[in-house]
């Protein structure tokens, strides 16, 4: 794991890692603000021999990365809507569309019987 802004994550075996857990997860636990990037705080762990590593993360960082992946994934939600919006309205020569069949077209049919007149 490369750590962004050419820091280079701490990279521990697991004897030291071991020997100093309770001063690791001290140190992660008491950041308070997300640092830019999920690795910049980051500590490998990794077994002697073999390939892989595990990682210390700040829980801090975790929280605001899976913030940040949520805002992404509803952006990409959002234009996928756009496009298919898009795609819809040139093909449809002005003609109407009821919700049902709009839900039913991109893939949330189970929402059209309980919409009112379905």
């Amino acid at each position: 794991m490369a750590a962004a802004r050419g820091k280079k994550p701490v990279a521990l075996g697991t004897s030291e890692a071991r020997r100093n857990l309770p001063q690791l997860v001290k140190k992660a636990s008491s950041r308070r603000k997300p640092s830019p990037d999920l690795e910049s705080n980051v500590v490998q762990i990794a077994t002697r021999g073999q390939e892989g590593s595990a990682s210390l993360v700040p829980t801090v960082d975790l929280v605001a990365a899976k913030e940040r992946i949520e805002e992404l994934e509803e952006e990409l939600e959002n234009a996928g809507l756009a496009l298919f919006l898009q795609e819809r309205l040139a093909k449809s020569q002005g003609k109407r569309l009821s919700a049902g069949d709009f839900l039913t077209e991109i893939g949330m049919g189970e929402f059209v019987e309980p919409l009112p007149g379905s």
